[in-house]
């Protein structure tokens, strides 16, 4: 209990709180100036009613306009903040200076003068009366007796300043609960600020989706395709070293290229970025390149391209680059060393992807699900296109449909 009792004397916050308190009997003092001088004008009668009704109106405009001045707000909550110790929530900037938080923020000011000017009258109290107290054992102070018919008032005196930080306490933990709600963001600005958190919250997990699907398809088509060559390279290691020379060669390729695609991806997550600022992406321009690296290793792709892909918008030239190559190392891993074909058809508002192999021998292992596919109808989706994927008759078919024109 008497923990209980001295903690706010010890407390640091309470002797903020007060200043706090104070500072709001001081922002009070020239108002009830104010008061006090009409008041007086009023009472001798020797003002002109017009004119005292015009500086009436002029110092009540002058008194609530200081309250809806642009930026007091923010210094209320800094003031709150660093003296009450309260949690107000950062508001929002675009209605930072709306008219609706700066009536709540003169709102504050009124309730803080308020809660300050009894906190200033109880200190203008406790003060002389802990004074008088101390001393009315020894001196005379009417009405008080003295003597020891005062002997309690030292008591009382010591007591008096407890009482009055307890209660600057207690002022202060109700202006600190009331700072939120006044000072922070209203309803409709709380819910505006946790839309935009779960937006920005969207576009990052969206930004993370895709720099996974870039990883995974060109770190995926890279390990593939250098498996294959590395497992043809052993098998005429001593009957066609050309052939696993260049090889070889090719494997290396593959590593520095997945190593670059490796190095954009990391970038772009360390420095926070969103965009392909780094070094250009591979589009359907360099779609040459990866079936030719592909062939390297053995493998028959047969490509047909009609129309001009470099006139395909480089957003959808970028992802259909990417849907190619996840399908090829699909084709690859799944079916083996097998054909592929595939076809690029550039339209006038569509464009088409197809990839066809046979089923190989080789198959998926078993428990181990590959995000390939989810991958591709991912970057449709963005795209607002359409994928068909499936075994057919004679193999296995992924159809794309992209417009050209963005998502529909």
């Amino acid at each position: 209990m008497l923990r209980s009792i001295l903690a706010p004397l010890r407390a640091g916050l309470t002797y903020r709180r007060a200043v706090h308190l104070l500072l709001g009997a001081v922002l009070l003092l020239p108002y009830l100036a104010l008061g006090v001088l009409f008041a007086s004008a009023l009472g001798q009668g020797g003002a002109d009613p017009v004119s005292l009704g015009l500086l009436m109106v002029l110092a009540v405009g002058a008194a609530v306009g200081v309250a809806l001045v642009p930026g007091v707000r923010a210094l209320e909550i800094t003031a709150a903040r660093a003296l009450l110790g309260a949690e107000v929530p950062e508001p929002d900037p675009a209605t930072e200076d709306a008219w609706p938080a700066r009536r709540r923020a003169a709102a504050w000011l009124l309730v803080n003068m308020a809660v300050g000017g009894v906190a200033g009258l109880l200190v203008f109290f406790v003060l002389p009366s802990t004074v008088g107290l101390l001393l009315a054992p020894w001196l005379t102070m009417s009405p008080l007796p003295s003597g020891w018919a005062v002997a309690w008032a030292p008591f009382v005196a010591l007591a008096l300043p407890v009482l009055l930080l307890h209660a600057v306490s207690a002022g202060g933990a109700v202006l600190a609960r009331l700072a939120p709600r006044l000072l922070g963001p209203s309803e409709a600005e709380r819910l505006v600020v946790e839309l935009d958190r779960v937006r920005a919250a969207e576009r990052r997990m969206a930004e993370r989706n895709r720099l996974a699907r870039e990883l995974h398809d060109s770190v995926g088509h890279a390990l593939t395709v250098t498996t294959l060559q590395a497992g043809a390279a052993a098998r005429v290691l001593d009957s066609d070293p050309a052939f696993v020379a260049r090889a070889l060669e090719a494997i290396a390729e593959a590593g520095r290229t997945a190593l670059d695609e490796l190095d954009h991806v990391l970038a772009l997550l360390r420095d926070g970025a969103t965009e392909d600022t780094r070094s250009p992406q591979p589009d359907l321009g360099d779609l040459d390149g990866l079936l030719e690296g592909t062939r390297s290793a053995g493998v028959v792709v047969t490509a047909r391209v009609r129309g001009d892909v470099s006139a395909v918008p480089a957003v959808v030239s970028r992802e259909a680059f990417r849907i190619v190559q996840e399908g090829v190392t699909n084709a690859l891993r799944h079916a083996g060393r097998v054909p592929v074909q595939v076809r690029v058809d550039v339209g006038a508002d569509r464009l088409e992807l197809e990839l066809t192999n046979p089923l190989g021998p080789a198959a998926p292992r078993a428990g181990r699900g590959g995000r390939g596919l989810a991958g591709m109808r991912e970057r449709v989706g963005v795209l607002g296109g359409e994928l068909t994927a499936g075994p057919e008759a004679d193999g296995w078919r992924v159809a794309v449909r992209l417009p050209l024109g963005g998502p529909q």
